[in-house]
């Protein structure tokens, strides 16, 4: 894993959990510009600040460091967001899924 896959796994993880930049610097303490440097990769957020977000994101510290190229990962994340959707969201899922596969 590079240092530059780190915010946008940070951002991703932050979308999962349905939250703006803002609020997860209310659960975290930091400024949403903050947030948003360490999502562009202007910023490196210390041990510390990736276990605050882990906690406010309800990951494990682990996430962020995962091989978005690897197969299982790909499917640990996909098998995440199903997990955590509303009954909404999932019909929404079904019908993307549904329209990505359909496609040649």
């Amino acid at each position: 894993m590079r240092i530059s896959s780190l915010g946008p796994a940070i951002r991703r993880y932050r979308k999962v959990a349905g939250l703006t930049q803002a609020e997860l610097g209310e659960k975290t303490g930091f400024d949403p510009k903050t947030i948003s440097r360490f999502e562009t990769g202007a910023y490196t957020p210390s041990v510390e600040a990736l276990f605050l977000f882990a906690d406010a994101l309800d990951v494990q510290l682990k996430a962020f460091f995962a091989d978005m190229g690897d197969e299982d990962e790909q499917r640990a994340y996909l098998f995440n967001i199903i997990h955590k959707a509303t009954p909404k969201d999932l019909g929404k899922l079904i019908v993307a899924v549904d329209q990505a596969l359909s496609k040649p």
